[in-house]
């Protein structure tokens, strides 16, 4: 018999080994379907998971924005047990008074829904659309387009006496203050994003060792200026959680960007930088690297 039980669980740093678990059984192409973004987002978003006929099925039940799901997460081999899984969040979501809406939906997933004959109107979401990169792209940044960036990091290296060196719990401490520092620039603004992003960055880096993750920083004269995190998302590709600097030195993002993929992630094949959200300043710079692909998503309504 099909478990067909909604659990409306928060999510805690215990329940990583059952996410990996899932995550594993299916190659996820979006940023967001890790367990540490997920981690680092549950209380801005306020995530809430269950387990339905062996698929993980995660939402967000935010006070000022309509809940949604993400697209259930296990074998997509089990046609039925997952058209009658999203029937049964159909039936939760109704009792809710709520529409069921499922959001950062990608193409492949979309084509699923046709395949087990769902019903549905989709909208793109062109601002949740990932920028992937190749690793051999961003580690060498050859080529014409790229000129600009080997330009910012050739500057960088004649300005300044830097060093590069791997997160550990010996310098969680300075990827905290760059945090903090990062936020007292911007905290007058009226974005209230900003505080959460601070405390979702915070929180990944209390937990850094727990969620299994790698990370680089550069040191300038000595003094902590910048750094990231990372991880593995699935068999050919990184993901880029995090990555702050000190944006009054010219070139340091290019420098640490380039770093951290040398010294940690030339086995893999592609780069997933996450989405521009939408922010112009943000899409120029993305696109500015000179993308390899970007994957489309869609708000998907149940009908």
């Amino acid at each position: 018999m099909l478990q067909t039980t909604l659990i409306d669980k928060e999510i805690s740093i215990n329940d990583k080994g059952c996410f990996d678990k899932y995550f594993e059984t299916s190659h996820v192409l979006a940023s967001e379907m890790s367990f540490t973004n997920l981690f680092m987002w549950k209380d801005h978003y306020k995530i809430r998971f269950g387990i339905i006929n062996d698929f993980l099925c995660i939402m967000s039940v935010r006070d000022i924005s309509n809940p949604f799901c993400f697209f259930p997460v296990g074998d997509y081999n089990r046609r039925e047990e997952l058209k009658k899984t999203i029937e049964t969040l159909k039936e939760y979501f109704t009792s809710e008074g709520w529409k069921l809406v499922f959001s950062r939906v990608t193409k492949q997933q979309l084509k699923i829904f046709d395949d087990i004959k769902i019903e549905y109107n989709a909208t793109e979401d062109r601002n949740n659309a990932d920028y992937v990169y190749t690793v051999k792209s961003l580690s060498t940044l050859a080529g014409k387009k790229l000129d600009g960036k080997r330009n910012h990091i050739n500057k960088f290296k004649k300005l300044y006496t830097y060093e590069y060196e791997e997160i550990s719990p010996s310098n969680i401490k300075d990827c905290k203050n760059i945090v903090e520092k990062w936020y007292r620039q911007r905290v007058q603004s009226s974005d209230e994003t900003l505080l959460h992003e601070k405390i979702a960055n915070l929180g990944l880096l209390e937990n850094y060792g727990i969620l299994g993750l790698k990370g680089g920083l550069i040191r300038v004269y000595g003094e902590a200026q910048a750094f990231t995190v990372g991880e593995q998302l699935n068999q050919n590709t990184v993901v880029i959680h995090l990555e702050k600097a000190n944006a009054e030195i010219r070139g340091i993002y290019t420098i640490i960007n380039q770093m951290f993929i040398n010294n940690q992630w030339l086995h893999m094949e592609y780069v997933n930088r996450e989405q521009d959200l939408g922010v112009e300043g943000l899409r120029k710079a993305k696109l500015s690297y000179n993308p390899d692909h970007l994957i489309y998503k869609y708000t998907i309504e149940v009908c």
